[in-house]
């Protein structure tokens, strides 16, 4: 019902109701309190740092690349000993209010017993009893823990020219237009220090309608595909072609850590041509995650002047 309601709705309307400041708060609060709360993304963290041995980010330099409305993956990177974290976003979405009740609604047992096995667990719960202490959250507390805040800033334009350990985005890259894509990810390795490591969870289906039409957008024609339809609804790109990316990144190694596939759902009876793809199986990976290393050798490429 909701989602025919929605659809009823004049564009021009949604359009402007999502670009107000009071629908972002609203959001982010609804975020806080669901996908965002802290033992939630304590959970991603631990699942991808399993499934990838990834090395401790005690006195580490983290980035988070599209740190969102509520910043909650920012700060368990904070938990896990990190001395400096950089949440970057593209557009300047982040409310820190509201990670009082992305904090206060977890269920701290949870953060502390999913965390432990990569930093000690008397720090984590030291850390997290003092974020817990926090009444209220802005820019100047969270650069305090040492989080800082860094937008608008555009991976694909621009270079941090600041050495960076550890690289994370969370169903980010997938927003990400194709013809940008391949620059992003120079840019950013360029900055990861030597045996630096990245982990990228990457979110395939279609953004329109995840539940009920998860790959509708395979059939639209590749001329009428926009920069803003692959902003909104994801660039399309399927597994297959993510290898090709990651494995081309110079000096590192790459490797898959999960992918999961959707089929419950019908692919479209036609698949545009502009869409790049193996096979079936293929088209209908839903879910994916990257682990890329730096190799140890290897300095800063490109150095910054």
């Amino acid at each position: 019902m909701k989602q025919m309601i929605r659809r009823l709705i004049p564009k021009v309307l949604k359009d402007k109701a999502r670009s107000s400041r009071q629908y972002e708060r609203l959001q982010a609060r609804t975020l806080a309190s669901t996908s965002k709360r802290l033992d939630i993304c304590s959970a991603q963290f631990a699942h991808d740092f399993h499934l990838s041995s990834c090395p401790s980010l005690s006195g580490k330099v983290c980035l988070e690349i599209g740190a969102g409305w509520v910043l909650s993956h920012a700060v368990v990177c904070h938990l896990l000993g990190a001395k400096r974290v950089i949440a970057a976003d593209l557009v300047s979405h982040a409310h820190p209010q509201v990670l009082y009740t992305a904090i206060h609604e977890s269920v701290t047992s949870i953060i502390r017993d999913v965390l432990s096995p990569f930093e000690d667990h008397s720090l984590i719960r030291r850390r997290l009893d003092d974020l817990m202490r926090i009444r209220h959250f802005d820019f100047d507390v969270l650069k305090s823990l040492g989080i800082e805040y860094l937008s608008p800033f555009d991976f694909a334009r621009d270079r941090m020219c600041l050495p960076v350990d550890f690289v994370f985005s969370m169903s980010v890259l997938e927003h990400v237009p194709c013809e940008d894509v391949s620059l992003l990810l120079k840019n950013v390795v360029a900055d990861l220090s030597p045996g630096g490591t990245m982990i990228h969870n990457i979110h395939l289906e279609d953004h329109r309608d995840i539940s009920g039409n998860p790959f509708a957008f395979l059939s639209i024609p590749g001329e009428q595909y926009t920069r803003s339809l692959q902003s909104s609804r994801g660039n399309r790109i399927r597994k297959s072609v993510w290898q090709e990316y990651f494995s081309g990144i110079e000096d590192a190694k790459s490797a898959l850590i999960y992918e999961w596939s959707r089929m419950d759902k019908e692919l479209p009876a036609h698949i545009d041509h502009s869409i790049h793809y193996e096979d079936i199986e293929d088209l209908r990976i839903s879910h994916i995650a990257v682990y890329t290393r730096k190799d140890q050798s290897n300095g800063l490429t490109n150095r910054c002047t």
